[in-house]
């Protein structure tokens, strides 16, 4: 057994962003490495401890009592050696804003405008975290969270940035060796039985929905489908003329206007959960945070305006 004194560093990253985010593919992700080396990781540091940190079952991994204990421990400690690494260059913590970010939402929204906020408040210190999970802030350093649902987090303060606005895209390749010729404005639902649909484990009713919504439900029993782990690599497969993928049309927007998807339908079917912003009241009036809810309030507004124009040629051009 090698020695505890040799627990390595890079390891307990690892442990604590699997914990996190109850998958070794996400912590994976996070970590830019394979779900395979985050499972030899996690067994090496199991064995050196001489207990077992997560219960594994299918995708998803969860805590053991003794692995709880554990990992609280390993989070206390990597953040003290984070705010003692900012003190020792001396990089105040009023100067450092901690978020924590839905990946999708990150990849395909506020990464491409992050740098516009960073130009602005060149003093900020961003630090940025991806997770499907949500925090207990009192548990937890992250100064606001951005997060999908209805707008009532308990105990916090929560803002709207858009609503989720749910269209199909495909590559335009794709879409011209199915359809051929086919008008754009003449495409309608039922021509989705023609092509193989792409699912995420993470939005499974996002294809019942809007082919509910627009009266074409029949289309899931007709079609081939594939299934992915995440929205983003469903988004991806896409891109790759894999088929089509439900996407909210934010995430897909910039891809749209570049030709490079297509979105044919005019069937407009908002949800009513969205994206907020959402901090703690002790949080919510630092300058960083203010700065930042100014700046990101500014770009969903832009965004939202941009979509409704889309939008509204959209079903003209139905008409």
């Amino acid at each position: 057994m090698r020695l505890l004194s040799q627990v390595n560093l890079n390891s307990l990253k690892i442990v604590e962003s699997a914990a996190r985010h109850g998958n070794f593919t996400r912590a994976g992700e996070e970590q830019f490495i394979t779900a395979s080396a985050v499972s030899q990781r996690v067994k090496s540091l199991e064995d050196q401890l001489r207990f077992k940190i997560f219960q594994r079952g299918g995708n998803a991994v969860s805590l053991t009592p003794e692995g709880e204990t554990y990992v609280s421990r390993v989070r206390e400690a990597l953040e003290r050696i984070v705010a003692a690494s900012m003190e020792a260059t001396g990089q105040s913590q009023e100067h450092v804003l901690k978020i924590s970010v839905l990946p999708t939402f990150a990849a395909r929204w506020l990464f491409p405008r992050l740098p516009e906020f960073q130009r602005r408040h060149p003093d900020i210190v961003m630090r940025v975290s991806t997770s499907y999970a949500t925090h207990e802030f009192t548990a937890s350093d992250f100064d606001l969270e951005i997060r999908y649902g209805d707008g009532h987090f308990t105990g916090l303060l929560s803002d709207l940035l858009f609503r989720e606005d749910l269209t199909p895209v495909c590559s335009r390749k794709l879409f011209h060796e199915v359809l051929g010729n086919k008008p754009v404005s003449k495409v309608t639902p039922d021509d989705l039985r023609h092509f193989t649909l792409l699912h995420s484990d993470t939005c499974t009713q996002n294809w019942q929905s809007w082919l509910g919504f627009a009266g074409a439900s029949f289309v899931l029993s007709e079609t081939k489908s594939i299934y992915f782990d995440s929205c983003m690599m469903s988004y991806e497969a896409a891109n790759a003329g894999m088929g089509f993928a439900v996407a909210n049309r934010a995430y897909m927007a910039s891809d749209i206007r570049a030709e490079r998807l297509v979105a044919p339908f005019a069937v407009h079917h908002p949800n009513t959960a969205g994206w907020y912003f959402v901090s703690p009241h002790k949080h919510f009036a630092t300058r960083k945070v203010l700065l930042f809810k100014q700046w990101v309030m500014a770009e969903a507004a832009l965004t939202q305006r941009q979509l409704d124009s889309e939008i509204r040629d959209l079903a003209s051009e139905a008409v």
